[in-house]
């Protein structure tokens, strides 16, 4: 049973891959499931057996981005956060992650389409919406909740203390990232531990 878990992991990743490899050749809606099949190297027929729809497939790529953080950070809506460095510790590897991943040449391009073909392919904006920032913003509201309860920030409206944090880390993605194309600027370690550390100073 866990061999036929790990493999079907492995075919959905492999269908992933050939999606993401369509949408970047031919954008989201010059894309047919028989273009993401062929680009996958599988059957249509094994390409439905996993996903039903060319959105479903859209959905899934980019929740990758955010699977990425969770990976990254296991359980993160769950960890407990006692005291001021363990928070400083926790949204230091959140930014890193966040920005480092969305700032990827792959993300980049796609998030490129989405901008240029949102205005004309009906859903699309609210696909993006409910899949990428939506899901960050629930990770970093539930890591700030559990450090409110502990006493370690203050008593901070937690959807305005999110979006502050999620904030300066889309400057990053947007200004340096999705406006530089070619010359992508992606922040060192160092400089985004210093957003954080603004951060803390605003929250604690």
């Amino acid at each position: 049973m866990e061999l036929d878990s790990r493999r079907a992991q492995a075919k959905r990743e492999q269908i992933r891959q050939g999606a993401l490899a369509a949408f970047l050749e031919s954008g989201v809606s010059g894309t047919s499931m028989d273009h993401v099949a062929a680009r996958a190297g599988v059957s249509k027929q094994t390409l439905y057996v996993y996903f039903r729809s060319k959105e479903e497939l859209l959905v899934d790529v980019l929740g990758g981005i955010v699977a990425s953080l969770d990976e990254r950070a296991p359980l993160l809506a769950d960890r407990t956060v006692t005291d001021r460095e363990h928070l400083r510790d926790v949204l230091s590897e959140v930014a890193w992650v966040m920005v480092s991943h969305l700032m990827s040449e792959h993300y980049l391009a796609l998030f490129r389409i989405f901008i240029a073909e949102m205005a004309t392919t009906p859903g699309l904006l609210a696909i993006w919406r409910e899949t990428v920032p939506a899901r960050f913003l629930a990770r970093v509201e539930a890591v700030l909740d559990r450090a409110r309860e502990a006493g370690v920030i203050r008593d901070v409206d937690l959807d305005l203390a999110t979006r502050l944090f999620i904030g300066p880390m889309m400057t990053f993605v947007f200004l340096d990232g999705l406006a530089r194309p070619g010359e992508v600027l992606v922040p060192n370690r160092k400089r985004l531990d210093q957003v954080v550390e603004l951060y803390l100073r605003a929250v604690t």
